[in-house]
C-alpha cells in the first residue's frame, strides 16, 4: 500500500509549515529513516524523515507552499505499486510558490460590513477552526461560517481567516466600500497589522518583489502585535564594564579549555539578568487575558541572527546555572543554531529575553518585546569613553542598556530598579564567580 508523505507537526502549537525543499527527486528511491524533504515552521529549518523505503511519487509541495500540518504532499511506493488517485491539495491561497504579488496601482477594498459587529455565538458555531483562527475571528469580525478552511476535513485555520479578510464582502451588503488605500489608517489596528495594507508609494522603478513569507512573515506578524498591543516602555542606563572586561580576561581561558566555548559578554550578562530577575519578578512575567503569569523560574531567551532572520534560542532554568552553565548552554544553542539544527521546542516558552547588538557596532537601540513575555534587554557596544571621576577625566569602557517593557505589568520604577540592580552586578561582577 502506497505511504503518505504528509506536511508533519513538530510543534504542539503548529497549524502550517513552509516547504523549503526536496532533498530527494520524483521517481528516486528513498529509504526509510533518510532525510527527505526540509521544512520551516516559524522557529527554524527542520530536515524531515522518508516515513518508507520506496520509490518517490507524486510530489506536490514547491519552495515556499505554506502548507497545512498533515496534508499529503507526495508519496512513497513499493516496486511496482501505482499512486493512488487524487486531487490536488493547494498551499494556502495567497502563500504558495504561485501566488502573484499585487502591483502598486491594485486597490483592493474592505466593506463596512466586514468591519461591523458579529454576535459571539456566530463566531464560535459548529465550525472545525484551531483556537488561533477562532481568536483571531473573533478579533477581526470575521464570521467562521464564511471561511473557507483548507485545513484537515475543512478545519479553518489562521491563515484562512486572514485569507478572508482580503476578500470583499457579500454581494447583498449595500454599505458603502472604503478604500484601503485611500485612508488605512482609519481601519481597526488588529485589521491594519494582520491584512498588510498597501499605501501608495511614489512612482519608481521597482527593482524586485520579496513576497513576505515564512519565517519573515512569521516574525513581521509577532513583532507587530508585540508593538500594537503591548504599550512600550523604554529605559536607557550606561555601564562602566572595566570589571566585566577584566573578569572575563582572567575566566577566558580557563573555561574554554573546560568548557570547549569561550567567554562572551553575552554569557557574561546572561548570568546577570538571571540572577537580578529574581529580585524582580514582574520582568519575568507574562499576561494571559486578565491575569499576569509570574514565573518561577527564568527561560532566558537570547535573540541571534541566523541566514538574515531572527531566532531565539531558550537557555532552560537559567537560574540554576553558574557562569560556566551558561557558557556551555548558550554555545551549544548558538552553534547548533547556525547549522539549523534547533528544534522548535529549543526555541519556544522563554520568559524574558536578551538581544545583543553590540557586536555590530550599534551603541544603543530598543527593542520589540518577545510575546507574550514582559520585557527585553537591548545590549549595545561597549564603546571607550572620557568620563569625569572627581577632578580627572579617565577613559572607561561603557555599554549602554535598554530596557523595553510592557507598561500594563510593569512601571517606570520597578524597571528602572531591575536595570539599576543590572547595572551595579555588572560594574561589581566578581559575584560570578
Amino acid at each position: 500500500m502506497a505511504t503518505e508523505i504528509i506536511m508533519p507537526k513538530v510543534d504542539m502549537v503548529m497549524e502550517t509549515g513552509t516547504f523549503v525543499e526536496w532533498l530527494r527527486a520524483e521517481g528516486e528511491q528513498v529509504e526509510k529513516g533518510q532525510p527527505l524533504f526540509v521544512i520551516m515552521t516559524d522557529k527554524s529549518a527542520i530536515e524531515i524523515e522518508a516515513p518508507a523505503s520506496g520509490i518517490l511519487s507524486q510530489i506536490s509541495a514547491r519552495p515556499d507552499d505554506v502548507i497545512p500540518v498533515t496534508q499529503t504532499i507526495g508519496y512513497i511506493l513499493a516496486p511496482g505499486e501505482k499512486a493512488p488517485d487524487r486531487t490536488p491539495q493547494p498551499a494556502i491561497a495567497g502563500y504558495g510558490s504561485e501566488a502573484q504579488p499585487e502591483t502598486l496601482s491594485q486597490t483592493a477594498t474592505v466593506t463596512a460590513a466586514e468591519l461591523a459587529p458579529i454576535p459571539s455565538g456566530e463566531l464560535r458555531g459548529k465550525v472545525r477552526a484551531t483556537p488561533v483562527a477562532r481568536r483571531m475571528a473573533a478579533q477581526l469580525r470575521v464570521d467562521l461560517a464564511h471561511v473557507q478552511g483548507r485545513g484537515p476535513r475543512g478545519r479553518v485555520h489562521k491563515a484562512d481567516v486572514l485569507s478572508a479578510v482580503e476578500q470583499p464582502a457579500p454581494a447583498a451588503t449595500e454599505l458603502p466600500a472604503v478604500e484601503r488605500t485611500t485612508s488605512p489608517l482609519n481601519l481597526p489596528a488588529p485589521v491594519q497589522a494582520l491584512t498588510g495594507l498597501a499605501i501608495p508609494l511614489p512612482n519608481a522603478r521597482q527593482k524586485r518583489i520579496v513576497p513576505l513569507a515564512g519565517p519573515r512573515k512569521i516574525i513581521a506578524e509577532r513583532l507587530a502585535y508585540s508593538a500594537a498591543a503591548a504599550p512600550h516602555i523604554t529605559l536607557t542606563a550606561s555601564v562602566d564594564m572595566t570589571e566585566a572586561t577584566r573578569l572575563r580576561s582572567m575566566t577566558l581561558k580557563k573555561l574554554e579549555e573546560k568548557t570547549g566555548y569561550r567567554v562572551s559578554f553575552t554569557a557574561i550578562i546572561a548570568r546577570v539578568v538571571t540572577s537580578a530577575l529574581a529580585n524582580h519578578p514582574f520582568l519575568n512575567a507574562s499576561l494571559a487575558g486578565d491575569q499576569i503569569i509570574v514565573w518561577e523560574d527564568v527561560h532566558l531567551g537570547i535573540a541571534a541572527n541566523v541566514a538574515d532572520y531572527l531566532v531565539v534560542p531558550v537557555i532552560r532554568e537559567a537560574q540554576s546555572k553558574d557562569l560556566e552553565g551558561i557558557v556551555i548552554a548558550l554555545g551549544d544553542l548558538l552553534e547548533r543554531a547556525r547549522a539549523k539544527k534547533l528544534t522548535p521546542a529549543e526555541m519556544n516558552g522563554s520568559t524574558f529575553t536578551i538581544s545583543n547588538m553590540g557586536m555590530y557596532g550599534i551603541e544603543s537601540f530598543t527593542a520589540i518585546i518577545n510575546p507574550p513575555e514582559s520585557a527585553i534587554l537591548a545590549v549595545g557596544s561597549i564603546v571607550d569613553t572620557f568620563v569625569k571621576v572627581e577632578q580627572t577625566m579617565l577613559e572607561k569602557p561603557l555599554m549602554k542598556l535598554t530596557i523595553c517593557a510592557d507598561h500594563r505589568i510593569v512601571d517606570g520604577v520597578a524597571a528602572a530598579n531591575f536595570l539599576n540592580e543590572v547595572k551595579n552586578k555588572l560594574e561589581n561582577p566578581y559575584f560570578l564567580i
